[in-house]
């Protein structure tokens, strides 16, 4: 038998006849998060960060670096490998370990997920990092909503559960909220008073490590629709089936207090708007689900990802497979699992939102800036900046505006190619006041990393950039920002694995995350591969350069040519002494390689 971690209650990992295993403590809550989030690694700077000090990064990396060598000494005395460490992952070891939260996570019957709930997750671990105390609290919140909707769910009764496993589920669920008139309803047999409830608890903000304080429900709760999925050649069948889960999603969620749903017919028609930021806009929404149907040859897979409109950042994304079989099963577990992360991201996510709709005007000035970002359009970049501007004068302490400030003089200095130092210290100031302003936006880190790259301090970019992924780790425009740093860092190696990670993120993205995956491509010799994601640019001209290398590399000089009439088109005065003078590659060995390739090109 494996081994078993106790989550609810003590954090206990008990071997096969239920005796202790002693282990570090910090060890079995990393143990914890995996298995509760169903993943078997995590990034050891997100370990360090979420398990330790996450204001000091050197002494969490210490700290994380003592337990890795405690954890492989007791591991070693055990005989067995529940973790395993690389330079750059905590992962999942080879031995087999059961959870009580995976049950909880894989959709428990009734009477089991009472049991397990019980007592509190982590009851009794006592953290002073904010985040991991965040983390518990929504892991407790989601938890309680998850068994509220199975007892309401009606499978309850139907499945025969006794009328004694029903009260206990409600008795618990009053325990945590004594207020909720429907669940003392299925208690009590008479009908409830009031409307139902919101299925989670009101919005917790987090006090002090072991202190949670219960807001009321929000005057304006956040705005969210879930748009019905985007199917390519899949079946009748499956479509269908998507189509309704995620309408059957959106009426679950109509019951929660804390977030305003858009209706399904309301979805439906701005699915099929040409411009939907501006349709978001006008509607106030604050948060989308989008989702697209995948046929994988022997099944089909749904794709989702939430948005959170303020800052175009994917907060979270997962994808489910539609099995043949048991389709009832399969709607039920993936309406939980969507409808638990959208509420928990968006708690999660509130103080965030709260940043952004401080001010109303200096948030659409913000959204105005960030639309016209969208082009590498030397005029709409210069009005953006403007549009930032009016944001900052309306509310100076706008920490996103200053990160789309410095986004503008970056894209200033990349577009005009004159390797214009001023800029690019412009860019990297403006993206340090955004971090000083407000440490924990992503997008901020995620600008002085990508300023600090250009400027060649490669180690300092990377840092930064590791650090909005850790806050992000779904913001697929901070992990397509890491790729380019790990490319020009000369490891186009991790570089084409964390682009495609992003592309995954976000299936139909800008121009510049095939950009990126051009260029790691060609640093690691798949020339071809390098021209396929150049075209499915739509603009491709900014990649003008790496196609006519790749061109060269390829012995197709007649076809590099056209490339390289182009560049001169485009810009006239371009000389390529200079361009490679200003081409930010960390080894001289990838600055030769392309260089060889601009030459073997005509250049």
């Amino acid at each position: 038998m494996p081994a078993r971690l106790q989550t609810f209650g003590h954090l206990r990992l008990l071997d096969e006849g239920g005796n202790d295993i002693a282990f570090p403590e910090k060890a079995l809550l990393i143990l914890c998060y995996l298995l509760a989030r169903g993943i078997s690694e995590m990034p050891r700077a997100e370990a360090a960060n979420l398990f330790w000090d996450d204001e000091h990064s050197a002494s969490a990396f210490a700290n994380l670096r003592q337990t890795v060598s405690r954890v492989q000494k007791r591991q070693r005395e055990l005989g067995r490998s529940y973790l395993t460490f690389t330079d750059t992952t905590v992962s999942l070891g080879p031995e087999s370990i059961e959870s009580d939260v995976g049950q909880v996570r894989d959709g428990a019957q009734l009477g089991t997920l009472t049991d397990l709930l019980s007592e509190d997750f982590l009851k009794y671990t006592r953290s002073g990092n904010r985040g991991l105390t965040s983390w518990i609290a929504l892991q407790r919140t989601a938890h309680m909503a998850l068994l509220r909707s199975t007892l309401l769910s009606g499978h309850a009764s139907e499945n025969g559960v006794s009328r004694q496993a029903r009260s206990a589920a409600a008795l618990r669920l009053l325990e945590d909220n004594p207020d909720d008139d429907e669940i003392r309803a299925v208690l009590t047999g008479r009908p409830a008073i009031h409307p139902p409830l919101m299925t989670l608890k009101p919005s917790i903000q987090v006090l002090t490590p072991h202190e949670h304080e219960i807001s009321p429900p929000r005057n304006n709760p956040p705005r969210v629709v879930l748009l019905p999925p985007v199917t390519t050649l899949a079946a009748r069948n499956a479509a269908r089936f998507s189509e309704a889960l995620i309408e059957d999603v959106t009426i679950g969620l109509c019951a929660l207090r804390s977030i305003s749903i858009i209706a399904p017919h309301t979805a439906a028609q701005i699915s099929l708007q040409t411009d939907r930021a501006a349709t978001y806009e006008r509607h106030k929404i604050s948060y989308i689900l989008e989702t697209r149907l995948r046929d994988e040859g022997d099944g089909h897979t749904l794709f989702a990802q939430l948005i959170f409109f303020g800052s175009d950042e994917v907060i979270w994304a997962d994808r489910f497979p539609l099995t043949a079989e048991g389709l009832a099963r399969s709607r039920q577990m993936i309406a939980h699992q969507i409808a638990g992360a959208i509420a928990t991201e968006i708690e999660r996510n509130e103080l965030v939102r709260s940043d952004y709709e401080g001010d109303a005007n200096a948030y659409r000035s913000f959204l105005t800036g960030q639309s016209l970002l969208k082009k590498l359009d030397l005029r709409d970049i210069r009005r953006a900046r403007r549009s930032f501007r009016d944001a900052l004068q309306l509310k100076s302490d706008f920490a996103p505006a200053m990160g789309g400030l410095s986004r503008s003089y970056f894209l200033e200095w990349l577009v005009t190619a004159r390797g214009d130092a001023d800029l690019l210290k412009k860019a990297e100031q403006q993206a340090e006041e955004a971090v000083r302003t407000d440490r924990y936006l992503p997008s901020a880190y995620r600008e002085l990393g990508v300023a600090k790259l250009y400027a060649r301090q490669f180690d300092e970019s990377a840092e930064h950039l590791e650090r909005a992924e850790t806050l992000s780790p779904n913001h697929a425009n901070a992990v397509a920002s890491y790729a380019d740093t790990l490319v020009q860092g000369s490891r186009p190696d991790l570089g084409i694995k964390k682009i495609r990670r992003a592309i995954d993120l976000n299936p139909l993205p800008p121009d510049d995350y095939f950009w990126i995956a051009a260029g790691a491509s060609y640093s690691i010799g798949l020339y071809e591969q390098a021209l396929d994601y150049i075209s499915r640019m739509k603009d491709r001209v900014p990649a003008d350069r790496l196609a006519a290398a790749s061109c060269g590399m390829l012995g197709d000089t007649r076809k590099a040519r056209q490339f390289i009439r182009r560049t001169y088109s485009v810009h006239p005065n371009f000389d390529l002494e200079s361009w490679m003078a200003i081409v930010p590659f960390k080894e001289e060995w990838q600055r030769q390689h392309y260089f060889e390739g601009l030459k073997k090109a005509g250049f």
